[in-house]
């Protein structure tokens, strides 16, 4: 049977609605008032189904044609086949339509819907969870997953098989027994999928460290338990907007995006961290009103020369950041590496099938474990809340690593959970970045030690007053940490004095951070730094000094 028999006995049952005809392939209309027969298009195109969305409430049709030995499938919103503008549309996908036969085409549309009662189902727009349905698109489900655009067409059809699960762990998994930095951010690849079921927001791993030492590779063997790595993972060289749109397609699927060097604007950055944690879209008005903002509950892995949070001046940052930092595989040569990515594009897609299927049938027998682990990790984050707020995601991952242990017991799964408890007290010891505040005001007096001429001592400056010293301490003035900290000042500085880092000061029963001093005879308003903690850091700002 050839190309277009194969498509005629799929459309065959459909009537062709009157005044039109079909012809070898192509669209005829007969004029009803003097019996000429009228050329409409190239190719016949056949409503074959009718989606009902059932997140937008709205009608989608499935649209076949067949042209130049091929046959195309497309779903299309109700509007493309009502409406002028969106029926010319369909050109660039390879039907033949116009400005000449749009309004012909629309016509035939509506009385081919009239005269086929057509086969309805549902129909969704990204991955994920619908209601409280998982969806995955390799396992039978009643919905069919329309993407919006061709970025989530590409990362759709990544979500393929290759191999079995055994290989993925002998190939995969089993060479990074050694390296818990590696195994990590793999296992929150797995964890994500399960962030909505157990009420978890969104976080980023980041895995940052020195070039060329296999950050990419983790990066490719986390995407490897989803689909191929290769069409999987994106660059970093993208736009909020994209970002937004593609986390909400994946919806509970890890976004895994490469190389935080490559961001168009590096200050955007910390807006990408605060836009996918908070776990919903941007509000959008149209012409009809308020459009539906998208959401997602899962994980974002990145990777980097440097800690994403480098790029980032608030503390809040932080809290919805675990970063896994001078990343590096130690004696490993590059025939390793070149044997894990050979392996990696070889074997994915087949374990996190199985790993759906296995936790579905075993959930309950994990019930109360995570209390249990999450308890201990907040423990051991002491009085840090940006650590105790890590803690629970990074105890989830770890959670998801005892499950993994479990739930693939047969097939030789040990991974070494002690060893990620090591690297959690690692990350509180070495993530300087959870306490944001100390370290602007160190890079402040940094910034002061090098830079003497901006501190008014005995005589006045020309270069521009930055803080004035005597006899009592250092003062910053309050213009300049305006334009220091710019929108974070009150954030920061208020973190300050609640840390003892500045001095504080009753007005009119409120405590404050700021005075108004004199010195050589001028008026200032200040902030005091704490000298004890000045003097911790090893800086000395006095006159025999400088």
């Amino acid at each position: 049977m050839n190309k277009y028999n194969k498509f005629y006995e799929e459309v065959k049952g459909f009537g062709i609605p009157s005044p039109f005809f079909v012809d070898d392939n192509k669209l005829y209309r007969e004029n009803i008032k003097n019996g000429e027969v009228e050329f409409i298009s190239r190719q016949a195109p056949y409503i074959t189904k009718c989606f009902d969305d059932v997140e937008k409430n709205n009608v989608q049709y499935e649209l076949k044609w067949f042209n130049d030995g091929k046959t195309y499938d497309e779903v299309v919103p109700a509007t493309a086949l009502a409406t002028k503008r969106e029926v010319i549309l369909l050109a660039n996908r390879g039907l033949s339509c116009n400005d000449r036969n749009a309004r012909y085409l629309i016509e035939y549309f509506d009385l081919f819907l009239e005269k086929n009662k057509l086969e309805r189902s549902l129909v969704v727009s990204h991955l994920g969870y619908v209601g409280e349905t998982f969806i995955h698109p390799l396992l039978e489900s009643k919905y069919r997953i329309v993407p919006p655009d061709d970025g989530e067409l590409q990362r759709l059809n990544a979500i393929q098989c290759s191999g079995s699960i055994e290989e993925w762990i002998e190939n995969v998994l089993d060479p990074l027994y050694d390296n818990p930095k590696a195994l990590f951010p793999v296992i929150s690849s797995f964890a994500s999928i399960l962030f909505k079921e157990y009420d978890l927001t969104p976080i980023v791993v980041d895995v940052s460290g020195i070039s060329s030492k296999g950050k990419t590779t983790v990066q490719k063997a986390c995407a490897s338990v989803w689909g191929q790595p290769s069409k999987y993972i994106s660059s970093m060289l993208t736009t909020p907007i994209a970002i937004e749109r593609m986390a909400a397609f994946l919806n509970a699927y890890p976004l895994i995006l490469d190389d935080t060097n490559t961001a168009h604007d590096p200050r955007a950055l910390q807006q990408i961290i605060y836009m996918f944690a908070n776990g919903t879209g941007k509000m959008r008005g149209s012409l009809e009103g308020s459009r539906g903002t998208s959401s997602w509950q899962s994980v974002f892995i990145t990777t980097g020369e440097n800690n994403i949070l480098e790029y980032t001046n608030s503390q809040g940052s932080a809290a919805r950041v675990i970063p896994i930092t001078n990343f590096k595989f130690v004696n490993k040569n590059q025939d390793y590496f070149t044997l894990m990515n050979q392996n990696i594009e070889r074997f994915y897609g087949s374990i996190g099938i199985e790993f759906i299927k296995r936790w579905k049938r075993h959930a309950n027998q994990f019930k109360g474990r995570f209390k249990k682990l999450a308890r201990l990790y907040q423990e051991s984050a002491l009085n840090n809340d940006v650590m105790r707020r890590i803690a629970l995601h990074y105890a989830f991952v770890v959670f998801i690593a005892e499950v993994m242990n479990d739930l693939f017991q047969e097939e030789g799964i040990s991974i070494p959970v002690c060893d990620l408890e090591d690297l959690f007290l690692m990350i509180c010891s070495d993530n300087n970045h959870v306490d944001r505040a100390k370290n602007v005001l160190i890079e402040i007096l940094e910034e002061l030690d090098a830079n003497r001429n901006n501190i008014y001592q005995d005589y006045e400056l020309v270069s521009g007053i930055h803080a004035i010293y005597n006899k009592n301490g250092l003062f910053l003035t309050i213009n300049f940490l305006k334009r220091k900290l710019k929108e974070d000042q009150i954030q920061i500085r208020e973190a300050w004095k609640n840390n003892g880092l500045t001095i504080s000061h009753n007005q009119n029963r409120k405590t404050v951070d700021y005075k108004s001093i004199t010195h050589r005879g001028q008026s200032f308003r200040v902030v005091q730094v704490n000298q004890s903690f000045i003097e911790k850091q090893g800086f000395d700002f006095s006159i025999k000094s400088s």
